[in-house]
């Protein structure tokens, strides 16, 4: 397979998988030119990759997280309503955040504190679920914002129905596409400077879903 092939193959499966494993495009990371291909073959419908170092998945996006002309959200011909687009902040933030700081510092949520000096020379962390949150105990702190227990879980089931979320067992876990269509540059400066709190006040202009 040549490489203008391979790079067709490598855009055209992100295109209709909407996700591939990093592990699968081990060629794609070690060949410049490879990786130039593909992001030529993306950009010409609109595309571009969404990766990263600490992303054990690699997909496509086509603008950032928060919105188009349109005030909706587009990332990977993927749709969500606005109250989706805001628990998907939270969740996010909760999820992403924390994970990504024990990436930085080559700690897993087992790791109490000991052996610091060696830390620089542990592989990052990758392995999957590495934070996880009680559903139960997110609705109980953020349901009346999202209009009540009813709205939040299908706000919840939307997340879970475009992977950006794992359900399992009463709890909510990283789906395979949370940590790369997210700008983790861009959201996490928005949280830090209060973007979060402006976006929870969606219901404000929506009082008609809240629930009585």
């Amino acid at each position: 397979m040549t490489a203008t092939e391979r790079a067709r193959q490598i855009a055209s499966g992100l295109i209709a998988k909407r996700y591939i494993h990093r592990k699968q495009l081990r060629d794609m990371f070690l060949d410049e030119e490879l990786m130039a291909e593909v992001e030529r073959n993306l950009a010409t419908v609109g595309l571009e990759l969404a990766t990263h170092i600490y992303a054990e998945y690699v997909s496509v996006k086509v603008v950032n997280v928060f919105s188009d002309d349109k005030g909706g959200y587009r990332a990977s011909n993927t749709g969500l309503s606005r109250g989706a687009l805001a628990l998907l902040t939270i969740i996010w933030a909760k999820i992403i955040l924390p994970k990504r700081q024990m990436q930085i510092e080559r700690r897993t949520p087992e790791d109490n504190g000991q052996d610091s000096l060696w830390q620089q020379r542990r592989p990052i962390p990758v392995e999957e679920n590495m934070v996880t949150l009680d559903d139960k105990a997110l609705l109980a702190d953020f349901a009346a914002k999202f209009g009540g227990k009813t709205l939040f879980y299908r706000y919840l089931a939307e997340l879970a129905r475009a992977e950006f979320i794992v359900r399992r067992e009463g709890k909510i876990y990283e789906g395979p596409l949370l940590d790369v269509v997210v700008d983790y540059g861009v959201v996490a400066q928005r949280i830090i400077n209060g973007a979060l709190g402006e976006m929870l006040g969606f219901n404000d202009e929506s009082s008609e879903e809240i629930e009585e």
